[in-house]
């Protein structure tokens, strides 16, 4: 018998590029902030994001669960009808 594969599985061991930028995004931080949080140069972060790089396990795998928590746990005054944030979702 073949176990479905659980959802951390299936993440990112090494997040870089555009999956990176869009999770920073939906965590609402900026370049400057995600490099503060994460210990990092601003340089090194830069790096990860244009994909030249990328983060580290530990630090993908935190950033992933800060991701999922933003997800999970929505601010109830939250802008429903905002074009930019409805892209955002259905790519997602």
């Amino acid at each position: 018998m073949t176990q479905s594969p659980s959802p951390l599985d299936t993440r990112p061991k090494h997040l870089k590029g555009p999956r990176l930028s869009l999770a920073l995004f939906r965590i609402g931080w900026s370049e400057r902030q995600a490099a503060e949080k994460c210990d990092m140069h601003r340089t090194q972060l830069r790096r990860c994001l244009d994909g030249t790089s990328a983060l580290p396990s530990d630090l993908s795998g935190w950033l992933l669960d800060l991701e999922a928590a933003h997800l999970a746990h929505p601010c109830p005054r939250q802008r429903r009808s905002d074009p930019i944030l409805a892209e955002i979702r259905k790519a997602g």
